[in-house]
């Protein structure tokens, strides 16, 4: 091609993020990829801390090395969509790439995302590299394991994501609405409205980048040498928040969000998991005072949904790591899929939100 318009565009949000954004531009600017090729766009939260003098600073020194540079300085913490969509609608790359301020990329990682969606068919809208985090836990290590080596479909488009243009030409951006600081989802819902379009979004188990958790992670103080007990009880009390959020107003709207724009079999398997869920207590009851109940109808269904969800994360090389981690994500549904029972008024959280804005 040309090079009156870039290959591709960067969009890179920043948010309090002196601690990791230079370690995510160096990995920018070492790309085995011809820089005046790629237009750097730089779009901030409002940062209170120096991110915006790191940025700066390196824009100074790098920018004649780009296509063109850009930075967007929001006033305030707009939300992470916003961030996104600022930063999209300014580019003029035939590929955008989604880049969050914690990921680090390797020199060959643009190199391989590119040459993987140019060589491959045009219903793959998306390619991301599989991400290592520095802080993985127990159930992060079991996910980065069984992803290695392989191509998987997935569903979300986030961190560090590169996006056919015509894709957001075509299935519009982020909703605003969701992602941090207000609610989640965002990076699933705009999957959803992809793969229900006939997209596919691949993530390459074969590629890696650096998921920098640990600059600011609780996960981190627990689990080295210095961890105490009383980081150990603020981790478990941070993941108990968790479980007691996807109760409130604002996860049930994002899953909501989600789930309307999934693909029709995705919306039959969070209907059937919510149908499980709100039907265990009754008929446990009626077994249990010897009132006949489909209780057999009723397990055959929690069988067949716990195997759709084991066929997801299926790596035969690690079998037992494979069955654990897909019970757990099982387990998490049915609890989520309850938040879809609880009615949630769109008017009001909107309301809601804009107020704490």
């Amino acid at each position: 091609m040309g090079f009156d318009v870039p290959s591709i565009s960067i969009v890179l949000t920043t948010y309090n993020s002196e601690k990791v954004v230079e370690r995510a531009l160096k990995g920018i600017v070492e790309q085995d990829f011809p820089l005046n090729r790629v237009e750097l766009i730089i779009v901030d939260g409002g940062s209170k801390d120096n991110t915006l003098e790191i940025v700066k600073e390196f824009v100074l020194r790098y920018s004649k090395l780009f296509y063109d540079v850009k930075i967007v300085a929001h006033d305030r913490n707009y939300g992470v969509s916003k961030a996104r969509n600022d930063g999209i609608k300014m580019g003029k790359g035939r590929y955008i790439l989604v880049l969050d301020h914690d990921v680090i990329m390797p020199r060959d990682t643009l190199v391989k995302l590119l040459q993987y969606l140019e060589s491959g068919d045009k219903s793959v809208a998306t390619a991301i590299p599989l991400h290592n985090p520095t802080c993985k836990g127990v159930i992060g290590s079991w996910e980065y394991i069984i992803r290695m080596g392989r191509i998987w479909g997935t569903n979300a488009i986030t961190s560090c994501a590169l996006v056919r243009r015509e894709l957001f030409d075509e299935i519009g951006l982020y909703d605003e609405t969701l992602g941090p600081p207000y609610t989640i989802y965002e990076d699933i819902e705009l999957g959803a409205r992809a793969l229900s379009e006939g997209y596919e979004i691949h993530l390459l188990g074969t590629l890696e980048v650096v998921h920098e958790t640990c600059y600011d992670s609780l996960e981190a103080m627990a689990t080295t040498k210095q961890g105490n007990i009383v980081n150990r009880v603020k981790v478990l009390t941070r993941y108990i928040r968790v479980l007691r959020g996807v109760f409130n107003a604002h996860y049930r709207y994002a899953l909501a969000k989600y789930v309307r724009s999934a693909p029709i079999t995705e919306k039959i398997k969070w209907y059937t998991y919510t149908a499980i869920t709100i039907l265990f207590i009754p008929i446990m009851i009626l077994a249990f005072v010897g009132i006949f109940v489909p209780l057999y109808a009723w397990t055959l269904a929690l069988i067949v949904m716990y195997i759709d969800v084991v066929q997801q994360y299926w790596n035969g090389k690690v079998l037992h790591i494979s069955l654990a981690y897909s019970l757990i994500a099982y387990v998490w549904r049915l609890l989520r899929s309850f938040a879809l029972v609880l009615p949630v008024n769109a008017s009001s959280y909107l309301s809601c939100t804009a107020s704490r804005a």
